[in-house]
Formats: C-alpha cells, sequence, structure tokens
C-alpha cells in the first residue's frame, strides 16, 4: 500500500510539473505551429508560400513538426488557446509517463525517481514545453524499450516475428518523420543502437538479428514522412538560418549564456560520465539474462547522452536532448545508491534514516499539498500569452505589425487579421532577418521600423519610434502596458 501511495505522490509531482510548464508557456512556438495546423485542418497545402508575413519572404514555408501543428491547431479548434495548453500537456505526460515506465523496468524505485525527475526538469526546463521536441524523446525511450523486450522478452524464432517488429518499427519511425523533422536524425541513432543493445545483453544471433532489422525498419520508415529524403535540406536550412540567433543554437560558452547554460553542460556531462564508469565497472548478470538486458538498455541510453551532451557543447538544444535521455538511468542509479547507503555499516543513523521513503512520503505529500491551490491557479485561463494578451485588443484592425519574433508568434493567434514583419520561422525568414530586427529594436535612440509598418509592439522602455529613411514620420505611443508599448502612425 505504501509503495502504491509513493508513486502516486511522483504522479501528483508529475501533474503539478506539467500544469506549470503546459499553462504559462515561456515558449511562443506553439503559437504559429497551432496557426500552422488551423490552416491544415482547412486545408491548406503542406509547403506553401508565407502567408503570414507582410514582408513576403521568399521560398515555401515547410513545418517542421506537421503532426504536432495539427494536434495544436485542433486543439485550438476545440478549446481556443486552452485547447493548445492540454495538447502540451499531453505530450508531456506521454514523456514522462515512458521515462518512468523505462526507469522501472531498470529496477527504480519512485521517490528517487521522483528526485531525479526533479533534477532532469530543472536543467531541461526549455524543452520540457508544449513542443514536439518533447514528445520526439517520448518516442526515443518507446524505440529503446522496444529493442529490450526484443532480447528480454520470449519471442518465437519466426519469419513473422521478424515481419511484425519490422512493422512497428516502420510504423514507429513513420510516426516520428511526421512530428518532427529531427527525428531523421534520432531515427538514424536508434538504428544504430538497437542492434548495439542486443551486443551488451549477450542474447542469441538470432535476437541481435532482429534488433538489427527494427533499427533498420525504423530508418527506412523516418523516410516515409511528408518531405522524404529532402528533410535532410529542412534540417540545414533549419540550423543554418538559426545559428547564432536562436538561443538554443548557440553554445553554452557564448558570453551572454555562460552563467545560465555553462553549468548545465558541464553537469549534464558530469551525470552522464559517473554513469558510464558505475555501468562499466559494475556489469550485470550473465550473457542473456534479465538483468545483463537491462544493464545493456542503461548503457545505451547513456552512450546517446553522452553523445548529445558532447553536441550541446556547439548547440544547447542538444543539452535537453541528454538529459531527457538520462532520466530513466538516474532514477534507478539513485534508486540503488540509496538503498546502498542505507544498508551500509559506515551510514550514520541520522542519515539513514533520511534514506527511507517513511521519512520523505509526508515531507512530499504536504509540500504537494501546500502547492495545490498554486497549480489550481496557474491553471485558470491556460495557454493565454502575457503580455501579449493584455495589448492585442489595442492593434488597429488589420494593421502591419513590426515587434520582435516571439511576439509576432502569439499575435498570429491573437489577431488573425494583423500580418507581422517578422515571427519565430528561422528557416522562413532567414538569419538575416532575425539580425535586422534585433539592430532595430536594440537601438538605443529610437527603434527603427521598416518601411511599410502600420503598428508596433515594442518593450515598454523604447525612448521612441521611427521609420526607414522618414525621418519626419511622426509615431505616437497609444497603449503601454508593463512589457510593451503599442505605437501607431499620428
Amino acid at each position: 500500500m505504501r509503495g502504491r501511495w509513493d508513486w502516486t505522490i511522483l504522479l501528483g509531482w508529475i501533474l503539478a510539473l506539467v500544469v506549470l510548464r503546459s499553462t504559462r508557456m515561456t515558449e511562443r512556438d506553439p503559437y504559429w505551429q497551432a496557426k500552422d495546423g488551423i490552416e491544415r485542418w482547412s486545408g491548406t497545402p503542406l509547403s506553401r508560400p508565407d502567408s503570414w508575413s507582410w514582408a513576403k519572404p521568399e521560398g515555401l514555408f515547410r513545418p517542421t513538426s506537421p503532426l504536432w501543428n495539427s494536434a495544436l491547431g485542433l486543439g485550438h479548434d476545440w478549446l481556443g488557446v486552452a485547447g493548445i495548453a492540454l495538447v502540451g500537456a499531453a505530450g508531456m505526460l506521454a514523456y514522462f509517463g515512458i521515462a518512468v515506465a523505462v526507469a522501472r523496468q531498470l529496477g527504480a524505485r519512485p521517490l528517487p525517481t521522483l528526485a531525479a525527475t526533479i533534477l532532469v526538469a530543472a536543467l531541461a526546463l526549455p524543452m520540457v514545453s508544449p513542443r514536439a521536441t518533447i514528445v520526439v524523446q517520448a518516442l526515443l525511450l518507446v524505440s529503446l524499450a522496444l529493442g529490450h523486450a526484443l532480447v528480454t522478452r520470449p519471442l518465437p524464432r519466426a519469419w513473422w516475428t521478424f515481419v511484425g517488429v519490422a512493422l512497428v518499427s516502420a510504423a514507429l519511425g513513420w510516426l516520428g518523420a511526421w512530428l518532427h523533422v529531427s527525428w531523421s536524425v534520432t531515427s538514424l541513432v536508434v538504428a544504430a543502437a538497437l542492434p548495439l543493445l542486443a551486443l551488451l545483453a549477450g542474447v542469441e544471433r538470432w535476437r541481435v538479428g532482429l534488433a538489427a532489422a527494427a533499427g533498420m525498419a525504423l530508418a527506412v520508415g523516418s523516410t516515409l514522412g511528408p518531405y522524404g529524403l529532402s528533410v535532410w535540406q529542412l534540417l540545414l536550412d533549419v540550423s543554418s538560418a538559426s545559428e547564432g540567433q536562436i538561443v538554443e543554437w548557440l553554445s553554452p560558452f557564448t558570453a551572454s549564456l555562460r552563467l545560465r547554460w555553462l553549468w548545465v553542460a558541464v553537469l549534464v556531462l558530469a551525470l552522464g560520465a559517473v554513469s558510464a564508469v558505475r555501468l562499466l565497472r559494475h556489469r550485470s548478470g550473465t550473457p542473456g539474462s534479465p538483468e545483463r538486458g537491462r544493464w545493456a538498455l542503461e548503457v545505451t541510453l547513456v552512450a546517446i547522452s553522452l553523445a548529445a551532451a558532447l553536441a550541446g557543447v556547439v548547440a544547447i538544444r542538444f543539452l535537453g536532448v541528454a538529459t531527457l535521455t538520462l532520466l530513466p538511468v538516474l532514477a534507478a542509479e539513485l534508486s540503488r545508491a540509496t538503498i546502498r547507503w542505507r544498508s551500509s555499516a559506515r551510514t550514520g543513523t541520522t542519515i539513514r534514516t533520511r534514506l527511507t521513503a517513511a521519512y520523505w512520503r509526508p515531507i512530499l505529500t504536504g509540500v504537494l499539498v501546500v502547492l495545490a491551490p498554486l497549480v489550481v491557479w496557474q491553471a485558470a485561463d491556460p495557454g493565454r500569452p502575457q503580455p501579449e494578451a493584455e495589448i492585442a485588443g489595442s492593434l488597429p484592425r488589420g494593421c502591419r505589425l513590426f515587434t520582435d519574433p516571439d511576439t509576432a508568434g502569439a499575435m498570429l493567434l491573437l489577431r488573425p487579421d494583423v500580418l507581422v514583419w517578422i515571427d519565430m520561422r528561422t528557416e522562413v525568414h532567414g538569419s538575416d532577418a532575425y539580425a535586422n530586427t534585433r539592430r532595430r529594436l536594440l537601438d538605443p535612440d529610437a527603434v527603427v521600423l521598416p518601411v511599410g509598418a502600420t503598428c508596433a509592439l515594442v518593450p515598454s522602455s523604447a525612448p521612441s519610434v521611427t521609420t526607414d529613411g522618414a525621418a519626419g514620420a511622426v509615431w505616437e505611443k497609444v497603449r503601454t502596458t508593463r512589457e510593451l508599448s503599442l505605437w501607431v502612425p499620428a
């Protein structure tokens, strides 16, 4: 009964985290993604010319997460911005649910799993959001859990086993390709990881072949997505346009980001390295045994996490991937360490008491009860973008808006009659447009608007607004909130 209550405590904390992250979105991507999904449900083609920007960027708009965008759009059609929050919450719950299930397979206990979950959420907070990337992480863990099942579960050695596994794997690959274009890279990593997992587990050759077939089918299935093999060009377009402009594509060594991200990079690398050393020094079970299968799954997860953490030295987004991949391993390792420390003769009575579930159970339950009203309060009016919602109604109807890309993303939903200058779709607008927008907004004398703008939302601290090549143009401030000011021609 107590063990069941401990899992309930873990569920309660995860629900609280998901509610807080889905109802008050700091990321603005879900808003423009929902806008794409709304248009898709109305019959708009997948790849199409841009229709949201009055700057008229060249080329086609190709959504990077078409299936996720459609889900967000459907949620908006049903419940407005609250529907976006609900779909986002479902995606985050899918990840945490699968991560906890994998952790339990590895022998994790509930309260150590909670401690690992809190640590991971703190390190990878920007990725714990209503974006497709969190669902891709869930799919990564599902794929590896499938590989673990292939080497540990009783399976008939028959041709139809291979066919069935290949079809399931191909379906996972296809689903991932529609969820997010990054799955094209992730699927190749998983395709290599599955036979590696089987080899590390020391199972029979036919099971290694089965795992290899699953990996190949998964990789092939990922090419059946909306863009086929041309997805690689789209990935290059996104990364090149985002480099140097979007925080998640910058290095944690970037001067302005070191205080926030360098310690995260060091800690994630250290956690992965310590986990790897421990696993390599303590190989569990005999070849082919369930214990060896669990050990092989942990090694595979750590290997993927370390590779992503090394990539995170170049681009911050991969630090989130590394951390989220490591969650089941951290939960399992912390669970084993707690038991080991508690049974050690060198552990004092006081510390031994604090390593028991009986000590933490009432504390964690009490904190959760205290936090519950805050969670409920935060859940009121879920998904509503602030501070944009305060000022959106004041924009002139049909105006051509100049503002920062994040604010523009929210305005696409709040004011569908308004065209924006630039939003967060880096591959559509290009890196030069982002650099140009940043220069305009950060001008210390006045925000310089591009020719053609008929309204502007700028930081409330901006002293004045002017227009390119039009020194005589006069703009007036018509409304100011705590963070934004609305300017229109006088």
